[in-house]
C-alpha cells in the first residue's frame, strides 16, 4: 500500500471513529483494531494493538471530554480513578501481549466485543419496550 493511500485510510479511521467514540461516549479502541486490520493498515493483532493505544490517548478526546463537561455528564471522580488504574492495567496488558500466542489475544477480542454485543442488544430491547 504506498504511503499516500495509507494516510487517507489512517484519517478516515480516526475521522470515523473518532466521531462515533465522542457519540457513544467510548475510546473506540476495538473499532479501530478492527478496521486497521480489515482495511489491511496493520498486519498483525499486535501492531493494530499498539497503534490503537497511539491513537486514543487522553489529548485526541479532550474535545469530546469538554462538550460532555459542559453538559454535565461527567462524573469527575471516578473518570480520574479509571483513568489511573487504566493506566497501570494497560501497561501490563500490554507486557502480556508479547508473550500470548495471538489467537488467544484475538479470540479474546471477539469475545469481548461479542459479549458487548449482547448487552446493548438487550438494553436496546428494554428500552424499546
Amino acid at each position: 500500500m504506498n504511503p499516500v493511500t495509507k494516510y487517507i485510510i489512517a484519517a478516515l479511521i480516526g475521522s470515523s471513529v473518532g466521531f462515533i467514540g465522542g457519540l457513544q461516549g467510548i475510546a473506540g479502541g476495538f473499532y479501530i483494531s478492527m478496521l486497521l486490520l480489515a482495511t489491511g493498515l496493520v498486519e498483525t493483532q499486535r501492531m493494530a494493538a499498539g497503534t490503537t493505544l497511539l491513537a486514543i490517548v487522553f489529548p485526541l478526546s479532550i474535545g469530546a471530554v469538554y462538550e460532555y463537561y459542559k453538559a454535565g455528564e461527567i462524573d469527575t471522580i471516578p473518570g480520574l480513578i479509571i483513568t489511573f488504574f487504566y493506566i497501570i492495567f494497560a501497561t501490563i496488558g500490554a507486557r502480556y501481549n508479547s508473550v500470548i500466542d495471538e489467537k488467544w489475544i484475538v479470540l479474546s477480542l471477539g469475545s469481548l466485543l461479542m459479549l458487548t454485543s449482547f448487552y446493548f442488544f438487550n438494553k436496546y430491547y428494554k428500552i424499546k419496550n
